[in-house]
């Protein structure tokens, strides 16, 4: 029975040993992937902090050029629209890196450059204005006009109406002076259907 003990003991022994000796062998091996994965991780992060301060510091060696697409994302505030929409006469800025592009800039002018490549240039702009896709009914000379919004958000004639407003109460010839803002065409035909009625 001793003998038969000493092998079970034995046996358990060396089997211990064994599995100790596995999970060493895997743990050596998994630092050593855990490690290379912070490492090649580290170096991702070093990269893209370089690509990330090369395009926040003027992009060296990246200009505008006759291929460059500009694109303007241009936010209006009073109907909070964005509109996108691209330089088409580049000429006065071939040739220009980041920072030049944004000292062209006016400090009024509310423009951000959120993009410089040599393949495309965006621009944010802010503007205090209605965007371009509406229209105002108002008053002109006395009657009901039409107006549509122009692209700096400055009303523009578009049609004069042959209905007077002096047949309208202070309160509807009021609003119709201050303009009424509207979306489309429809829109305006309903307002004016509503004044004329």
């Amino acid at each position: 029975m001793k003998n038969s003990s000493k092998i079970f003991y034995l046996s358990i022994g060396l089997i211990f040993s064994v599995v100790v000796l596995v999970f060493t062998i895997l743990e050596i091996g998994f630092d050593k992937n855990s490690n290379d994965n912070i490492t090649k991780e580290n170096e991702e992060n070093e990269s893209m902090d370089e690509l990330l301060t090369t395009e926040i510091n003027g992009s060296e060696g990246k200009e505008i050029t006759e291929d460059t697409i500009i694109e303007y994302d241009i936010f209006y505030t009073k109907c909070e629209h964005n509109i996108r929409d691209f330089q088409v006469n580049k000429n006065d800025y071939i040739g220009m890196n980041r920072k030049a592009l944004e000292d062209s800039f006016d400090e009024e002018s509310n423009k951000e450059v959120l993009k410089f490549d040599s393949n495309r240039v965006v621009i944010k702009q802010v503007k205090d204005s209605l965007c371009p896709d509406h229209y105002i009914v108002g008053e002109n000379e006395g009657k009901v006009a039409i107006y549509k919004i122009d692209e700096n958000g400055d009303r523009v004639l578009f049609k004069t109406l042959e209905q007077s407003i002096q047949l309208l109460g202070e309160y509807d010839k009021e609003r119709l002076r201050n303009g009424i803002v509207v979306d489309d065409l429809d829109d305006i035909g309903e307002v004016i259907e509503n004044f004329i009625s």
